[in-house]
């Protein structure tokens, strides 16, 4: 599992499938424990947890995977650790891993939060009408139970030609001569025509930003961010994208005798 990005924050990662241990974290966030059994067709329930150095739980996500669909039923972050970044650096790791596994199709959630919208839409999620929902992803008690005000959403994959607008990378290798950031953390896109914008912290970096182009599949771009050291760092380069099978893409950078840099989609 990629998550020197998480170990950075100052984190360790558990895994665990008893609903008991976050209960008390769930119900701290304004969000109901699970309690229902799996359906048929759906694996138990498992909790990604990231762990303070003195074994309280920062944040936790939960899912439950079917045949060809995730459902996503739990994200939590403890007040003290809101705005460190942990909650999309565990979401991207669930995600990433989750399709590093055995890819699905598409990933689902319900949610009545604005502010939990706004966070799935950054990883791709966008809003489904309920005739849109498959059967076996509607009929999941999870959903059943959903109050009157929650929004469906769903990332899918394999959808077609696309931008990047609104997805999220994990930063998967980094050897070239000015790596900063850990392994595992995450860029932000936005896409404004052929304009591309994207933000990412990790490590020692402070803030991130990169500005750039892309023309076919090619991506030319500028960067900065800021260290924890007082530093300001630039520069520029040229990325090619691909795409894999499962739908997912990545973003390649290759400096001859001097390294690469790798993204891949979550």
């Amino acid at each position: 599992m990629i998550s020197d990005h998480i170990t950075s924050l100052g984190y360790r990662l558990e895994r665990t499938d008893d609903p008991k241990i976050v209960a008390p974290l769930l119900k701290a966030c304004a969000l109901e424990p699970v309690t229902t059994e799996s359906s048929a067709g759906w694996q138990p329930h498992e909790y990604l947890l990231a762990c303070t150095r003195a074994g309280g739980i920062a944040a936790c996500v939960g899912w439950t995977r079917g045949p060809r669909q995730v459902i996503i039923h739990s994200l939590a972050v403890a007040q003290p650790s809101r705005g460190s970044g942990i909650g999309g650096g565990l979401l991207a790791t669930v995600m990433g891993e989750l399709m590093e596994q055995k890819p699905v199709e598409s990933m689902w959630l319900n949610t009545d939060s604005g502010s939990a919208r706004r966070l799935f839409s950054s990883f791709g999620f966008q809003t489904i009408e309920a005739d849109d929902t498959p059967d076996i992803v509607r009929e999941h008690p999870l959903f059943k139970t959903a109050g009157p005000y929650a929004r469906t959403m769903a990332r899918r994959y394999n959808t077609g030609h696309r931008g990047l607008d609104n997805y999220a990378f994990r930063l998967i290798q980094n050897d070239t001569p000015e790596a900063t950031l850990p392994h595992g953390s995450v860029f932000f896109f936005r896409q404004f025509a052929s304009v591309i914008e994207g933000s990412y912290r990790g490590g020692t970096v402070v803030r991130g930003h990169l500005l750039g182009y892309i023309h076919d599949q090619a991506l030319k771009f500028c960067w900065h961010h800021f260290t924890d050291a007082g530093r300001l760092m630039s520069g520029d380069g040229n990325i090619i994208m691909d795409q894999l099978p499962d739908g997912r893409r990545e973003l390649r950078e290759v400096f001859e005798g001097s390294g690469e840099l790798l993204l891949r989609e979550v």
